[in-house]
């Protein structure tokens, strides 16, 4: 009898614990802003950004208009003094958007900034789908200015 009470407190515990993280991941696309903000390399930012984001931005190092060390600015911030809250979302099937607004960060001006991210649900997780932005403003590089190529593609995702 104390086996089946404790397995009962058990399950409950799981269904309990495994509702309260999948109401926060629907609403938040899995918490990948959340956990953004605890990624401090370029390594550990990736895994929540699409396999092509990911390509078309080694394809900016390989043709050498970004260096190794630029990788992680091409990235919107997030770090623990970013602070949003969720304007809208909209999610059909694998694909999704949201729009965040920023109500703090380490950049004065973009508080009150609204941008939108695509996503999609790539290997089981939701992840930030930057791809076409990057590969837009590698195709528009002919300045040759690094800053002028990481505005084009904040440019692209920012509202």
């Amino acid at each position: 009898m104390k086996k089946k009470y404790y397995a009962m407190i058990l399950l409950t515990s799981l269904l309990a614990a495994g509702g309260c993280s999948r109401d926060k991941g629907a609403a938040s696309f899995d918490g990948i802003f959340d956990k953004l903000c605890h990624a401090r390399s370029f390594s550990e930012a990736k895994r929540y950004y699409t396999g092509g984001t990911i390509d078309a931005i080694d394809t900016s190092v390989r043709e050498g208009v970004i260096t190794e060390k630029e990788k992680l600015r091409i990235l919107p911030l997030f770090s623990e003094k970013t602070k949003w809250e969720e304007v809208s979302k909209k999610v059909e099937g694998s694909r999704g958007v949201i729009r965040i607004r920023y109500t703090e960060h380490p950049v004065e001006n973009m508080i009150g900034f609204e941008m939108d991210f695509r996503v999609h649900k790539e290997g089981g997780s939701w992840k930030i789908d930057l791809e076409d932005e990057i590969r837009q403003a590698l195709q528009g590089r002919a300045d040759g200015s690094t800053a002028k190529y990481i505005q084009r593609i904040k440019k692209g995702y920012m509202h």
